[in-house]
């Protein structure tokens, strides 16, 4: 070797000769200035000459894969639905569904199929049956609240109907009765303007007014079998007479039919009483009302009662409109054939009158919260006093899971609440409750280990 000359090995000469050659590649490859904005323009007509394509004629691409529900006919799809597409208020027997509050409304069919996609969304507005099987399944589950509610669906329908045909002739008789006097008073200026007659003019009685052939007395409806024909019977009377929250379409019948139930019958909202007490249904007991703003409860809940309702004489079911029969200046305003109707639709429905058509207010007796137990109590007499106390006898008809609460202003305090009916299973689970708060506070294990309220 040479002095001053660095000996290179055989493989480092080789790798800095291929690393010499790579980078001469490199710079090669590199595009000018010129090069790259031709590749940009290049890009640019790609991209259109793609976008012009799909405009007028679909670039041929992959197949997409179909759904498994396209394969199926729309009926079909909507069968399939209806097995998971629950209602507000429809406490399914899941383990999710226990999770849920009592008051909840979220649903399936009104709150998760519809976001699914825009199929399930159609589907889901545009089609009854969901809430037909929906009423069905209800009525078959809980008679006692949603039973209850088509039949009284139908007895308002019915009262509508017996209502919107006594005013109708009343004012038919208003009218005729105006004509009447017009002719008599033009046939008395004739009779002094002309010489008197020898025969005087026979009157004749007015005949009666002709029954309308729609009239709820002539329709003999078959007694209630099953839970297919009660709908469909409240199908009739929703139809004959809607009413006036009818937010449904006219293919929404169903849908109008349970509208009706949960704001009718399902929700109930009246002036609370706060008092702790131990309540059970069917047992009467008594209050002695002395507090204003419970003075004026009670002052509310009997206004549009008899006065003998107040004075502590029995009271009567009452029905706006039928009965008692109104009087006008004395004289009845309902014709013989509409007061037999009215009788015979009164008699047909006495256990609907003997729990909904007296006065009611809510007993709060556990506390004012939302999702807490309280009791729809029934007056059953009532005296009030010079003073506006008032002594009262109540019982307690079903009991509410309370949804909202809030005080009304000016009443000194008065409590508004609203709240949704328990079904039956529930109701016996939480007398159960308040039978075994009678011993230690819940179930016998003392104030601080008692069980939750079922």
């Amino acid at each position: 070797h040479r002095p001053g000359i660095t000996c290179i090995s055989d493989p480092e000469r080789k790798k800095a000769e291929e690393q010499s050659s790579f980078m001469g590649k490199w710079r090669t490859s590199l595009p000018s200035r010129s090069g790259r904005r031709r590749r940009h323009r290049n890009n640019e007509l790609t991209l259109k000459s793609t976008m012009e394509t799909s405009e007028g004629e679909e670039a041929p691409s992959a197949p997409a894969l179909p759904s498994s529900l396209s394969i199926f006919h729309e009926d079909i799809i909507l069968n399939i639905l209806s097995y998971v597409a629950d209602v507000p208020f429809e406490m399914l027997e899941s383990s999710s569904a226990s999770a849920r509050e009592p008051i909840d409304s979220h649903s399936t069919l009104t709150h998760t199929l519809p976001l699914v996609s825009k199929q399930f969304h159609k589907l889901t507005n545009h089609h009854d049956l969901y809430w037909k099987h929906a009423l069905l399944r209800l009525v078959d589950k809980e008679p006692t609240l949603w039973e209850e509610g088509l039949k009284r669906v139908i007895f308002d329908a019915q009262c509508d109907e017996l209502r919107a045909e006594i005013l109708e002739r009343n004012r038919s008789r208003t009218a005729t009765r105006r004509r009447d006097k017009r002719t008599r008073d033009g046939q008395l200026n004739e009779q002094q303007q002309q010489p008197p007659q020898s025969v005087a003019e026979s009157k004749l009685p007015a005949s009666p007014p002709s029954e309308h052939p729609d009239s709820p007395s002539n329709n003999n409806a078959p007694p209630f079998t099953n839970e297919e024909e009660l709908l469909q019977q409240a199908c009739t009377a929703i139809q004959s007479n809607p009413p006036r929250h009818h937010t449904a379409t006219s293919s929404g019948i169903y849908q109008c039919i349970y509208q009706s139930i949960v704001l009718g019958h399902l929700r109930f909202q009246a002036p609370a009483f706060c008092m702790s007490s131990s309540v059970q249904l069917g047992n009467p007991y008594g209050l002695h009302f002395f507090e204003p703003r419970y003075r004026l409860l009670i002052s509310e809940v009997m206004a549009n009662y008899p006065v003998s309702a107040r004075r502590g004489e029995p009271i009567s079911p009452m029905v706006p409109g039928l009965f008692p029969p109104q009087r006008v200046n004395g004289q009845m305003i309902m014709g013989d054939d509409m007061k037999a109707s009215t009788l015979d639709l009164l008699e047909k429905n006495e256990s609907l009158l003997s729990k909904y058509q007296f006065p009611t207010f809510i007993h709060a007796h556990q506390s004012l919260r939302p999702n807490t137990p309280a009791a729809i109590v029934q007056v059953q007499l009532c005296d009030i006093q010079a003073d506006g106390s008032a002594d009262v006898f109540l019982k307690p008809l079903a009991y509410i899971w309370l949804e909202a609460i809030w005080e009304r202003p000016g009443t000194g305090g008065l409590v508004e609440a609203k709240g949704i009916r328990m079904g039956k299973e529930a109701s016996d689970s939480y007398e159960r409750w308040c039978g075994m708060s009678v011993f230690g506070r819940g179930d016998g294990r003392g104030r601080g280990q008692q069980l939750p309220i079922p």
